[in-house]
């Protein structure tokens, strides 16, 4: 089989978004940064005024799916500390049973835009997979992974009430209320990689066309390598 390296502006699009789906999304659950807590005040081991006495810093903890870190600085520069840690070694360690769900859905949703992203490279070159056009398998598969997601990102803050969160963000907090501690980036940025993944899946149809089109079927009769088009 020839390769014609088939390249549009909307096919061109549609690969840049799938791969930015996939990274933003993989940059989110790898994150520490779900949740924030509010700024505490501890004693600096470092420093110590005249007196004797050990000066104040401020801490602020942040939690992952299944990590756990935090920051100690002044209120000018926080910088991140020694104390950044897996804490769930095991799928069983999580803090609750809706966060393990949310990590299973997240995980195979990744691992579908994984795979889209792989098949958008693969589709400069090739429109088809077996008999199937590779832009329909690809926005299928990003359609059940943003449904996937949005599993995800509603079990997430059902999980609120486990005891580890409670032991971060106070003992009022509980499903859907986040007690004194606030949603970190990692959450946006879930939201983000969810409506792209939806967005480039409606796509996918757009970028299908634009590689089928007269004129890009007119360039390969014609023996251009690669092909151009808008």
């Amino acid at each position: 089989m020839c390769c014609y390296v088939i390249v549009t502006v909307r096919s061109m699009l549609w690969s840049l978004l799938s791969i930015t789906a996939c990274l933003t999304e993989l940059a989110a659950f790898m994150s520490a940064h779900w949740l924030i807590t509010s700024e505490m005040k501890v004693p600096d081991s470092n420093s110590t005024h005249a007196n004797g006495l050990s000066s104040e810093t401020t801490m602020i903890r942040t939690i992952g799916l299944f990590l756990r870190c935090q920051q100690v600085g002044n209120d000018d520069f926080m910088r991140m500390s020694d104390n950044c840690r897996v804490y769930a070694h095991s799928i069983g360690e999580i803090a609750s049973p809706f966060w393990t769900a949310t990590c299973i859905f997240m995980a195979t949703a990744i691992l579908f835009l994984m795979v889209v992203a792989l098949f958008s490279v693969w589709a400069l070159c090739f429109r088809n997979l077996g008999r199937k056009s590779i832009f329909s398998i690809s926005g299928i598969l990003q359609a059940i992974a943003g449904l996937l997601l949005i599993f995800s990102l509603v079990l997430f803050p059902a999980g609120w009430g486990s005891e580890r969160v409670q032991f971060d963000c106070g003992s009022h907090t509980g499903a859907f209320n986040l007690g004194t501690c606030h949603i970190g980036w990692a959450y946006y940025a879930a939201m983000f990689g969810t409506l792209l993944s939806f967005f480039c899946a409606v796509m996918s149809n757009q970028a299908e066309a634009s590689t089928g089109s007269e004129r890009v079927e007119n360039d390969i009769i014609d023996g251009k390598n690669p092909v151009c088009a808008l």
